[in-house]
């Protein structure tokens, strides 16, 4: 009857995590056994293809939980070592039909190294390579139950549908009346902004446009990293605008939009002006 390691201590094996008795039980081994040599060799293969692909940035937070899974792994390693040493020894090996049997090197600790450099290369490369999704929803999956519930991912939305910042805070919408100008935009912007609510409120959602005014800022806010407080429904160099502010310490930034506002800051702002707050 001969005995082979199971896949999991071959993996093991291959990024070098096993004790060095157990490392070198398994290399005597390899040297006679075609059959796990050769699972070695498959198993060295993925490692290999897996380096050969370059990985994009990881998101800062997603980075952050990596490290911690690290080394949460690393320290219950070395607390079972330690509890192994004092454990007595484990039932003998378990006998396949096949007649030969299976040797579970350490497989209790090992289970609780819950994931090997190769499996953590793989998840880095092949998830957040093409498939996001099953990061968020696999290994963030465990911070969400700490809360109660995985936090779900963003589904795509209809097209003529507001983010849902829009629901986290509204700007002040007015109807100042303003014909706003390229060469006048600074001191127009600096009048409107110290008369602030004064104003009649401006009409809100108009006909053939994908966003409300507060929509509209809701979106371009979230993509210019800003918030915006204040949204003028008045005019700029003769056609309908929305004249977005947004605070900045001691100065106010002011974004014109027009009315067709798609959400995108790059095609949607017009125009751009800083102007000291009131």
């Amino acid at each position: 009857m001969t005995s082979h390691p199971d896949v999991e201590a071959l993996a093991f094996f291959a990024e070098e995590l096993l004790e060095p008795a157990e490392e070198r039980t398994v290399a005597d081994h390899l040297q006679t056994c075609t059959a796990c040599a050769t699972a070695l060799d498959e198993l060295s293969e993925v490692s290999r293809a897996l380096a050969d692909v370059p990985l994009p940035s990881l998101p800062q937070d997603v980075a952050d939980l990596l490290d911690q899974r690290v080394a949460t792994a690393v320290r219950e390693r070395s607390a079972q070592r330690t509890e192994e040493g004092r454990a007595p020894a484990g039932p003998p090996p378990a006998e396949r039909p096949g007649g030969a049997t299976v040797v579970p090197i350490s497989r209790a600790r090992r289970r609780g190294f819950h994931m090997p450099g190769l499996l953590l290369v793989a998840a880095a490369a092949v998830v957040v390579g093409g498939g996001g999704a099953m990061l968020y929803n696999g290994v963030l999956a465990d911070r969400g139950a700490e809360t109660g519930a995985a936090a779900p991912l963003m589904e795509s939305s209809p097209e003529h549908s507001e983010p849902d910042t829009a629901q986290s805070y509204r700007p002040v919408v007015v109807g100042s009346g303003t014909a706003y100008t390229e060469a006048g935009l600074a001191d127009q912007a600096a009048e409107v902004l110290a008369a602030g609510t004064a104003f009649e409120q401006g009409p809100g959602i108009q006909e053939n446009t994908r966003y409300s005014p507060e929509g509209c800022a809701a979106a371009l806010g979230e993509q210019l990293g800003t918030r915006f407080t204040l949204v003028d429904d008045a005019g700029y160099e003769g056609a309908p605008a929305w004249v977005l502010f947004a605070p900045e310490g001691e100065k106010v930034d002011v974004y014109v939009v027009g009315t067709d506002c798609t959400g995108d800051a790059n095609t949607d702002v017009l125009a751009f002006e800083t102007v000291e707050a009131p």
